[in-house]
């Protein structure tokens, strides 16, 4: 790859929201994987799919979840059950194919591929997202705490020029990376352990442990304080999800701010670049001429 394709926007970085809907606004588009892993993720304001259907002229999504699809059809969209690693019961091509945090969850890569190549139309693109294996977060994690934390859906991890190399293989090639800005930071995982556990694929915490003195006696005070600046729904929906255990959850963020401004200053001294700021990238294909 290109060194200036890999390195021209990684200055520039956008939410994956941005880069979709520049890319799918008025064009038909193929969404792999358009469930998002539950169909409660389809009532949030950020579910993808969503975001394709408002701009483009024409939406249809696959994904293997079969009642959740069933589910999406009721609503009104145009969706299908689907495998992505097989040939797809699709006879027609399409300008944008999104392939949106899909592929680190297969098992192999020749079937989703061999669907992109058949099914984009020949100035078609094809939108894959996937976390950067080189995200600095993600190694300091692991250097601190000595374990590594990964989704457990996901099988492995791919950076863009790897992604490259795959592509080329399939009659495709990266035209562009975009480097992705998302809400991951140090401290919201970092204190992942016996007494607070943190569940990757939910994004939601636990607490199995016995509550330490000084969080017992700090939880009136963070229940008080946490009103206090917050919008009001999002205090509902914290509220609803924690319960009782709202207070725990409040010590532990306010612990891990604490530490997230240590970690700020210290990181400062260890060697980074551009390419490790970043959570996540989308590469952008092209079919091959």
């Amino acid at each position: 790859m290109d060194k200036k394709i890999l390195r021209a926007y990684l200055r520039r970085p956008l939410s994956r929201l941005e880069i979709v809907r520049e890319f799918c606004r008025g064009k038909t588009v193929l969404d792999l994987g358009c469930v998002n892993h539950d169909i409660e993720n389809t009532s949030n304001e950020h579910w993808l799919h969503q975001i394709i259907v408002d701009v483009a002229s024409d939406t249809v999504g696959v994904d293997y979840l079969a009642p959740e699809v069933a589910m999406l059809k009721e609503r009104g969209y145009k969706v299908m059950t689907g495998d992505v690693t097989k040939p797809l019961g699709i006879d027609r091509k399409f300008q944008v194919i999104v392939v949106g945090h899909l592929i680190e969850h297969l098992s192999n890569f020749e079937g989703l591929m061999d669907n992109l190549q058949r099914l984009l139309t020949p100035d078609g693109v094809v939108l894959i997202c996937t976390p950067n294996p080189f995200f600095r977060e993600q190694y300091f994690y692991t250097a601190l705490k000595n374990e590594i934390l990964v989704n457990p859906e996901h099988t492995c991890w791919i950076d863009p020029v790897t992604l490259d190399h795959l592509s080329r293989r399939f009659g495709l090639y990266t035209s562009e990376v975009r480097w992705i800005h998302e809400k991951w930071e140090m401290q919201h995982a970092i204190l992942n352990g016996d007494t607070y556990t943190f569940d990757i694929l939910t994004g939601r915490w636990f607490f199995p442990g016995r509550r330490p003195l000084l969080e017992r006696v700090m939880s009136p005070l963070l229940l008080l304080a946490y009103r206090l600046p917050m919008q009001p729904e999002r205090q509902r929906r914290i509220a609803k999800r924690y319960g009782k255990e709202l207070g725990a959850f409040l010590s532990m963020k306010a612990t891990g701010a604490m530490l997230e401004v240590w970690w700020r200053l210290r990181r400062t001294v260890i060697p980074t670049s551009d390419i490790n700021r970043h959570e996540a990238y989308m590469s952008i294909l092209k079919l091959a001429t």
